[in-house]
């Protein structure tokens, strides 16, 4: 409820309230600041109006409303209201324009909530900061603005542009954070073209950047993170897109050396260090790479999936799809045994990705197929089905030939919907 000691005025702040709750605030925000502007209406009054919705709002778009109120009219003293309700991923949105137009360092205090934020919040604040010529906002989206837990790709345009990735690349010292970076946001711009945000072929300095950073790979100590965006930018040449407004010169001498570069003997050697301790956290992040360069770990996949980590851990597909007969039952026979021992969302998520895989493969799994018959969750049911209806029948037990009846006539059974 509205907070306010005047009952008058807290009745129409009510009736405000209840009357925003049903509006769009990503529709009507550029229209009621045009509004608010053309009727020079008072900063105080917005100020005092967007507090109230702000703090008090219990409906998230009168709260939202009260966010843009205050980028009309607020000032200081709403920064730390701004930097609080910004952290909530809904809101960063509104809070990044409300903070970049009433506090006189925009840019800054915009910054400030950025690193507060890692979601849909962080592409949000970014977005916001693309016109920014801060040089340490700049440096900071080059070495880690751009990072976010949806999709890197979402940002690493503005990064590169923002940023200047360009100017920062011809520098003769590059220090790690921003080889680092750079890294990641020429993989994101590879992995982008043709998605939801700008790639390669839309960055105007891609040429030009791409040919320093191989010299600049070629040169430094290898990581595995390192490995994995050339793969990426690799990947991008070996299926580059029609039309690229780059040189055929151009085109062809950077597909010749990210292909040289990935087919150093560093990187092998590299891969199966990293695999060679089956408990290491980060165990499954060198398997694509090991399946890009030849490799075939199954003896380390093999040595993980015995350490009995989470069912979710990418190791247990690898090993299965690479392994024999004879060690795909027994990786299976030590799933089951991990599946006794795995919390229930964890556990569906699982049986799920074996039910996908064991389609191919009939001989195998019939224990983690009957658990999954016997979830309660309807996904993990019907993917257990779609596999049992796949294989051949002769292959069936009676169990799971009555489950696959059973199923077939309740859904024959289902009355049909009228036509219209």
């Amino acid at each position: 409820m509205l907070l306010t000691p005047d009952p008058v005025r807290g009745g129409r702040l009510r009736d405000l309230h209840d009357r925003l709750a049903t509006c769009s605030p990503i529709d009507v925000a550029d229209e009621l600041g045009a509004e608010v502007r053309r009727r020079c209406l008072p900063s105080g009054g917005l100020r005092r109006l967007g507090r109230e919705l702000a703090e008090h709002g219990t409906c998230r778009a009168a709260v939202k409303i009260g966010l843009v109120l205050l980028g009309l009219g607020g000032d200081m003293r709403d920064r730390e209201l701004l930097l609080l309700l910004g952290t909530l991923d809904e809101l960063t949105l509104y809070a990044a324009v409300a903070l970049h137009r009433s506090q006189p360092d925009g840019d800054q205090a915009v910054h400030t909530l950025a690193q507060r934020v890692a979601g849909w919040g962080r592409i949000h604040a970014v977005r916001t900061l693309r016109d920014t010529i801060d040089p340490g906002i700049r440096a900071w989206l080059l070495r880690e603005g751009f990072r976010n837990a949806i999709m890197d790709e979402y940002l690493a345009h503005i990064a590169a542009t923002t940023g200047d990735l360009h100017s920062a690349l011809s520098n003769p010292e590059i220090d790690t954070s921003l080889m680092n970076g750079a890294n990641g946001i020429l993989a994101a711009l590879a992995a982008s073209q043709g998605g939801p945000a700008p790639g390669l072929a839309d960055y105007p300095d891609a040429v030009p950047v791409l040919r320093r950073y191989t010299d600049l790979v070629q040169a430094r100590t290898p990581t595995l993170a390192m490995l994995r965006d050339l793969i990426s930018i690799t990947i991008f040449f070996r299926h580059a897109p029609q039309g690229l407004p780059w040189t055929p010169a151009d085109i062809q001498y950077l597909t010749a050396r990210h292909e040289a570069l990935l087919h150093e003997p560093r990187w092998p050697a590299l891969v199966l260090d990293h695999l060679a301790d089956p408990r290491r956290p980060d165990f499954h992040l060198a398997l694509g790479p090991a399946e890009v360069l030849g490799l075939r770990p199954t003896a380390q996949a093999l040595a993980r999936v015995e350490t009995g980590p989470s069912l979710l851990d990418p190791t247990w597909i690898h090993a299965l799809r690479d392994g024999n007969g004879g060690q795909a039952a027994h990786i299976l026979a030590l799933a089951e045994q991990r599946l006794a021992t795995t919390p229930q969302p964890e556990r569906d998520h699982a049986l799920v990705l074996f039910a996908h895989f064991l389609r191919h493969h009939p001989e195998h799994g019939r224990p983690l197929l009957k658990s999954a018959l016997a979830t309660s969750t309807p996904e993990v049911r019907r993917t257990a089905l779609t596999t049992l209806a796949g294989w051949p029948t002769d292959l069936l037990d009676p169990e799971a030939a009555e489950h696959l009846r059973s199923a077939r006539t309740h859904q024959q059974d289902k009355p049909r919907e009228a036509s219209p």
